[in-house]
């Protein structure tokens, strides 16, 4: 039975709980993420405080928000003019990221697991951890800028990634989903999905955009400004999830918050001189506190959904080593092929960890396959998911900063 005073007392807590470890971040090296994962569990399956099914319940409302909200804040976060010159890095090694973990992955479980995986629906789960996470990687490159403040330009690269990788992790998602459910879908069917999808939900996106800044000039004056571009964000996402195609919604959200924050760049590239009056610091601030919110009870909210057995932690263990190491490879041989710098070399080696989407998008199997017809054990991906999301933050978040300040080092001196 629902409980609204626990409810309430479990919104604070997580509030507090997430201020609280954010503070406490340098020291303990770990995000806040981590801590409120590990709380919900806690409070969920291990004391069984809260109850599961009531969450679930609540599960549709939760991934349009927070989907929304975090594709929104990474586009208007993005300084289109400061990094236009490394969007050609930063694509080719996310692709080449992405499709390198698909196929490791998916040859991986189909090997080990024969009986739960085939190799599409392997290929679906490294598909799931295939992308660099946003929200962890911003947390330990401020604490790398800190420690290394020379390397701030190098940064570029992996913010670049980190928005880069989410759309294509959640169509390629969707994508392999179909070909998985549906029979007759193949792989030029699904890339030419990918495209349109893209094209489209970027192009709505942007006219929005560029559209609400119109608006936002005219009302300069009136307050509550902020709170109504959330008004106009949501139909703009329902919209492309429903009209252009499924996985549209957080392109379009993107390209939404990016064409308000660019709106001078996009509007001189389409060839005008129209300028508009916007308080970008104010309109990142507000959505920086709704981010927090967000976030914080989201990742609490799958903290007391998840399962997690010593079985799946050991393959979820093995699923980092080899996602790690592929990493490693294909950012080696990209940064030489692309001259990247000696920054950008070292941090795109060793910086890859995950974030919320994976945990979100895992519970995608479960929505497109409710009568279990399709795939043999759609709960499993949410299972392996949350120790390796945990797994890589974890590790990376320790290691991560050291191994690059010493390959630096080993660089400077050589």
């Amino acid at each position: 039975m629902f409980n609204v005073e626990d409810f309430l007392l479990l919104v604070s807590s997580t509030l507090f709980l997430s201020y609280i470890s954010g503070l406490f971040y340098t020291k303990t090296k770990i995000p806040d993420i981590v801590w409120l994962l590990l709380f919900g569990y806690l409070l969920g399956p291990v004391l069984k405080f809260f109850d599961k099914g009531m969450f679930l319940a609540m599960f549709p409302l939760i991934i349009l928000v927070v989907v929304a909200i975090f594709s929104f804040d990474t586009g208007i976060n993005v300084d289109i003019s400061a990094v236009i010159g490394s969007v050609h890095k930063s694509l080719t090694l996310t692709i080449s990221t992405f499709v390198a973990i698909v196929l490791a992955v998916g040859l991986f479980l189909n090997l080990l697991m024969p009986d739960q995986f085939n190799l599409l629906e392997g290929m679906l789960l490294g598909a799931l951890i295939g992308g660099l996470g946003g929200i962890s990687v911003s947390g330990i490159l401020d604490r790398l800028r800190t420690l290394m403040p020379s390397i701030g330009k190098d940064t570029v690269i992996l913010n670049l990634e980190s928005t880069l990788s989410d759309p294509i992790r959640l169509v390629a998602c969707l994508t392999l989903i179909k070909m998985i459910t549906l029979q007759g879908v193949t792989l030029e069917d699904g890339l030419k999905d990918i495209l349109f999808t893209f094209t489209t939900s970027s192009i709505f996106g942007v006219a929005g955009g560029l559209l609400w800044a119109e608006v936002l000039n005219l009302l300069k004056e009136r307050p509550f400004n902020y709170i109504m571009t959330i008004a106009a964000l949501f139909p703009l996402y329902i919209i492309s999830e429903e009209v252009i195609s499924r996985g549209g919604g957080p392109i379009t959200a993107l390209a939404f918050g990016l064409a308000i924050t660019n709106y001078g760049y996009v509007s001189r590239r389409l060839g005008s001189k129209r300028r508009v009056l916007l308080d970008k610091r104010r309109i990142r601030e507000f959505n920086q506190e709704i981010t927090f919110l967000v976030k914080a009870f989201f990742f609490v909210y799958l903290g007391l959904i998840v399962s997690l057995s010593a079985g799946y932690a050991i393959i979820g263990g093995a699923i980092i080593l080899i996602v790690l190491a592929v990493r490693y490879a294909v950012a080696t041989g990209v940064s030489r092929f692309l001259r990247f710098t000696d920054g950008e070399r070292v941090l795109s080696r060793v910086i890859f960890m995950q974030g919320a989407s994976p945990l979100i998008l895992a519970q995608l199997p479960i929505i497109h396959d409710l009568e279990g017809l399709s795939f043999r054990a759609p709960e499993i991906y949410g299972d392996l998911c949350f120790p390796i999301v945990l797994g890589t933050i974890v590790l990376v978040s320790i290691l991560g900063p050291v191994i690059a300040r010493e390959q630096l080092r080993y660089i400077e001196l050589t």
